[in-house]
């Protein structure tokens, strides 16, 4: 009864914010790559442009966009989500936990040890090529106080993770910003 609650009011609220994100997605030239980010705390501008000059270096010829939201707002990252535009999403731990149950995130196995990052590892929901949904243990999302880059920047909360998305644009893009993001 409870899960089902929980796909309702998500459900509710991505289509909810479909629609929004249709209306707020702008025209024009894209990144290559984008990478958002929201903690609870606020993104100050400072690490976001950290982030942004680092990672085009380690990114080479691929353009990068860093997105910082200054507030934390539940229904912002929604709207982020469905527009399917991020390859790197960095979030609190309770949506990191919501999203990866709910099979909005890449396990990353393939890119880390697991054993390396115990906090990103947890039972979440993947989807099989007939549309199956199983349960499954992986490594799903790295600690950003584990995340070279973001030591870098001065920036190592607790409770902020990265994860790939689900329905990130370039999923072999999105694993070389990772590596990038995570490794030295």
């Amino acid at each position: 009864m409870l899960r089902m609650k929980r796909k309702t009011k998500w459900g509710a609220a991505l289509s909810t914010m479909l629609l929004a994100a249709a209306l707020l997605t702008g025209c024009g030239n894209k990144a290559d790559l984008s990478v958002f980010m929201i903690p609870e705390t606020g993104m100050p501008d400072s690490v976001t442009q950290s982030i942004k000059t680092n990672l085009q270096e380690k990114m080479g010829d691929k353009t990068v966009e860093v997105y910082g939201s200054p507030i934390y707002n539940a229904q912002k990252l929604i709207v982020e989500y469905i527009a399917g535009e991020h390859g790197i999403l960095v979030i609190p731990k309770s949506d990191f936990v919501s999203m990866v149950g709910e099979g909005g995130g890449q396990p990353l196995d393939d890119l880390f040890k697991a054993e390396d990052y115990p906090d990103g590892v947890m039972t979440g929901t993947v989807y099989k090529e007939n549309d199956e949904e199983v349960q499954e243990k992986h490594l799903y999302g790295i600690p950003v106080k584990q995340a070279e880059m973001f030591k870098k920047a001065g920036f190592v909360p607790d409770d902020l993770f990265l994860i790939i998305p689900t329905n990130a644009p370039d999923l072999a893009l999105s694993q070389q910003a990772m590596k990038g993001m995570v490794n030295p």
